[in-house]
């Protein structure tokens, strides 16, 4: 469950972080909205899914201290 939220922080931050880049060269260059403003509210579920998903779970590493 952990690994799973992990790669979850890292795509929601992929897809946030895309969808900001090339959304907003698409809503400069053209001056409309585009799919790629579509992936930041995605993106940013993806992330605060897999926060909430490393937070609430045990990290596989055992921790002796």
């Amino acid at each position: 469950m952990h690994k799973i939220g992990v790669i979850l922080v890292w795509l929601g931050l992929f897809l946030t972080v895309i969808g900001l880049i090339f959304g907003f060269m698409d809503l400069v260059k053209y001056g409309e909205a585009s799919i790629w403003i579509a992936m930041i509210p995605a993106g940013f579920a993806a992330l605060l899914t897999g926060v909430t998903m490393t937070q609430f779970s045990k990290s596989e590493e055992s921790d002796t201290m």
